[in-house]
């Protein structure tokens, strides 16, 4: 039974943590686009903001997968902890090459990616750069 209490505590901290890094990153996000991404995904059904926002949740998801093997022998708030201080440089880095995308190309990014409503193929590049960032901070993580 002990092992049962233990995990689920674990099980719950870390989906809370989880839950409330994803509400930062997407509030990061929302801050590095034009307009507000809850009128453009959930009103406008924009298809590029869609795309760019499920991009960073699972990005930002796989860092915090790594993060629960990463911290599975520590005590759970050193864990937590961990997870939040991974979670957050995921994100900085993650608006940091949007805004870094956004100087090497020509146009104004956020502009041409949200307002056009159209697929934009340059969300695919956005994208694979949020999950790539995802995939490389929690593979350092599992290494």
């Amino acid at each position: 039974m002990e092992i049962l209490r233990d995990n689920l505590a674990q099980a719950a901290s870390f989906s809370l943590v989880g839950i409330a890094l994803l509400i930062l990153g997407y509030a990061a996000l929302d801050l590095v686009t034009p307009g507000r991404l809850r009128q453009l995904v959930w009103v406008e059904h924009n298809r590029n903001a869609m795309i760019m926002t499920v991009s960073m949740v699972i990005g930002l998801s796989l860092v915090l997968v790594g993060s629960v093997f990463d911290t599975a022998s520590l005590e759970l708030w050193r864990g937590l902890v961990y997870t939040i201080a991974y979670a957050v440089v995921a994100i900085a880095v993650m608006m940091w090459s949007f805004v870094l995308i956004d100087w090497l190309t020509p146009g104004k990014l956020g502009t041409i990616l949200l307002d056009d409503s159209r697929e934009h193929p340059a969300i695919w590049v956005t994208a694979a750069v949020f999950v790539g960032i995802g995939a490389v901070i929690a593979a350092t993580l599992l290494a």
